[in-house]
């Protein structure tokens, strides 16, 4: 295993649950607008902006939690760098959403 794929993830992590509080303490809404392609989904303010960050972060944390106790049948370098690379692109993705999210809110109560 890599250690600096887990902690480049463990980086992200923190900085997604960051960006998360950070933006839930200046939007002073009791609901969120989350713009969809079609549509626009109502919610509030903490499943909003952390909801999809607690979800990445059980998923990560178990399949990581897993592939660390089978550390030594993943030693195959693409396998590792393949699995290293959906995961840190899933805490972009998930950053970006949260990003949006809030400047879309942001855009509409200012």
């Amino acid at each position: 295993m890599k250690p600096l794929s887990l902690w480049v993830s463990l980086f992200f992590m923190i900085t997604s649950w960051i960006v998360g509080f950070y933006f839930i303490s200046i939007l002073y809404t009791p609901t969120i607008i989350i713009p969809l392609p079609n549509n626009f989904l109502w919610t509030n303010e903490y499943k909003g902006l952390l909801g999809l960050t607690s979800i990445i972060t059980i998923l990560t944390i178990s399949f990581l939690t897993y592939y660390f106790s089978k550390r030594k049948s993943v030693v195959h370098t693409r396998k590792w760098s393949a699995i290293a690379l959906v995961n840190l692109t899933v805490w972009l993705l998930t950053i970006g959403a949260q990003l949006k999210i809030a400047a879309y809110n942001l855009g509409i109560c200012h």
